[in-house]
């Protein structure tokens, strides 16, 4: 089967095309057929090695975390699924491929409502999001969240989740994105790079939530945030000159007391519900050709949405 990854870290060229043994699923797991994977700025720290230091990993490496496929076949004891059935698939990487093998534990169905394209694209962002947003347990409704980025990935799908918790979003990205936040029914929205908005709104967002690393940027938000808030970031924290001793600072890590599963099917719940949308900026070939476009167009500052290889 065909398979797309690297024998050493680079830039988007490195990729190259690989013949691979077709996988055998094993009791309790599941043969996909991968129909579109989608691109993460993980799997770039992969491809550059810029994450060889927190997780050395032999050569070839296989990037790509996130799957949507078609079930082709069984593994025993599998009877929860059947062939034909399009599923989901968060893994811990070799998404690039023709078909992959997963364990019923880390598939779940597609919503109707989304495309194969939408799909792919939500497993890595979606669990962020919702793993950044489930660290809050005491906001009540009416409680004021402003996120730095909101226009990523991970950003505008936060941006939704926070708003079906019925909080008061106030949206900060860059002023080309302000139309496509306001889309999502958000009220307030910041011009990073027109900051005369950040003295009006000083100090009233209960909490803030970091998701760049323009340290600017941070510390602008850092000033958004009331006396006794929570900054929480999935990126940098303001230095320590610039904490303040009246703020909680958290960083956000893989949360362990839920499985990624239960993430997905809440997103998934939401989906149905219409209150969550996945948008997707490009939709490529799967071939070598369209990863490495692919790539590219991770490291430039493209419109909002994924980037998503498909069949």
């Amino acid at each position: 089967m065909e398979k797309f990854g690297f024998n050493h870290f680079g830039g988007p060229d490195v990729f190259e095309r690989f013949d691979q043994p077709q996988p055998t699923p094993k009791d309790n797991q599941v043969l996909i057929k991968v129909l579109a994977a989608g691109l993460n700025p993980y799997d770039v720290a992969l491809r550059n090695g810029s994450q060889d230091s927190v997780r050395p990993l032999p050569f070839p490496i296989f990037p790509g975390t996130d799957v949507v496929g078609e079930i082709v076949e069984l593994g025993a004891d599998v009877d929860d699924y059947r062939v034909g059935e399009i599923v989901i698939n968060h893994r811990s990487m070799g998404a690039y491929s023709e078909y992959v093998t997963a364990s019923t534990a880390k598939i779940l169905r597609k919503p109707a409502s989304m495309s194969i394209a939408e799909a792919a694209g939500l497993p890595s962002a979606g669990i962020t999001a919702y793993n950044t947003l489930m660290h809050f347990t005491n906001f009540k409704h009416g409680d004021t969240i402003a996120i730095m980025g909101a226009s990523g990935a991970v950003g505008s799908l936060l941006v939704q989740l926070s708003l079906a918790a019925h909080l008061n979003v106030l949206a900060i990205a860059n002023s080309a994105n302000l139309d496509y936040l306001r889309s999502f029914g958000v009220q307030e929205v910041i011009a990073y790079d027109q900051p005369s908005d950040f003295e009006r709104l000083a100090q009233t967002a209960k909490i803030g939530i970091n998701l760049s690393r323009d340290p600017e940027s941070t510390e602008r938000l850092n000033n958004l945030v009331a006396p006794g808030g929570t900054f929480t970031s999935t990126t940098i924290l303001p230095t320590d000159d610039q904490q303040r001793a009246d703020i909680n600072y958290q960083s956000v890590y893989p949360r362990k007391d839920y499985a990624d599963l239960t993430a997905l099917q809440d997103l998934n719940e939401l989906i149905d519900q219409g209150l969550l949308h996945n948008t997707v900026f490009k939709t490529l070939p799967f071939t070598l050709e369209g990863i490495i476009e692919g790539h590219k167009l991770l490291e430039s500052h493209h419109a909002p949405g994924k980037i998503v290889i498909s069949h």
